[in-house]
């Protein structure tokens, strides 16, 4: 892990990931953080001491080595994620341990820096709860065997009308699926109007799929 001292990238990333409308008034100054393909952000034994926004880059989260599973946060599916949420709250223990799979940036706050003033924020705090709560729906559904179309369709719930969704075969490894299985379910969400294909291998939100 390395500190990365580059106004215009760290601008970029607050800017493109639309950090300030996650704080009343002007955000904290946050580090920017990137770690190499293998570094662990966070082990169950050795919390980071870090709240962390991850703002690009692909992760692998696992209970033990060899159980693995991916979960990319690279392509357009996926919104900024929130790793040191449980420790901000006090809980000591983080039961997973996340690594990165690519490279990966993170905006950092030193929690015990920052822990009163991101719990007497009201608007950060909605976006936490907001977070906790699709996570916790998201181990609930990731528990039961889904389909490839109920996995698409849960993913673009979250996407916004404008987004592009491109890197399929990155997306396609994530699902354990291939990429003609991917683009398959990709233009049943073209016919019905959730989706509209760009260019090979690029498509753009248009809706939020109903339901």
């Amino acid at each position: 892990m390395e500190t990365i001292h580059n106004h215009r990238l760290y601008d970029q990333y607050i800017d493109s990931r639309q950090i300030r409308s996650l704080f009343t008034g002007e955000p904290p100054h946050f580090l920017l953080l990137h770690y190499a393909p293998g570094d662990l952000l966070t082990t169950p034994f050795s919390p980071s001491g870090y709240l962390q926004l991850v703002v690009d880059g692909e992760l692998l989260l696992y209970d033990m080595p060899d159980e693995a599973s991916t979960i990319s946060l690279h392509s357009d599916f996926f919104d900024v994620n929130i790793l040191g949420d449980m420790e901000l709250l006090g809980v000591p223990f983080t039961p997973l341990f996340v690594e990165a799979k690519s490279d990966v940036y993170t905006l950092a706050l030193y929690l015990e820096q920052q822990r009163q003033r991101l719990l007497d924020d009201p608007v950060f705090l909605r976006y936490l709860c907001t977070s906790m709560a699709e996570k916790l729906n998201g181990a609930v559904m990731g528990s039961n065997q889904l389909t490839l179309y109920q996995k698409v369709r849960r993913s673009l719930r979250y996407a916004e009308p404008g987004q592009r969704i491109s890197g399929i075969a990155a997306i396609a490894e994530s699902l354990n699926v291939s990429s003609r299985q991917l683009m398959r379910v990709l233009k049943e969400f073209c016919e019905l109007g959730v989706l509209s294909h760009e260019k090979k291998g690029e498509y753009q939100v248009l809706k939020k799929p109903e339901g």
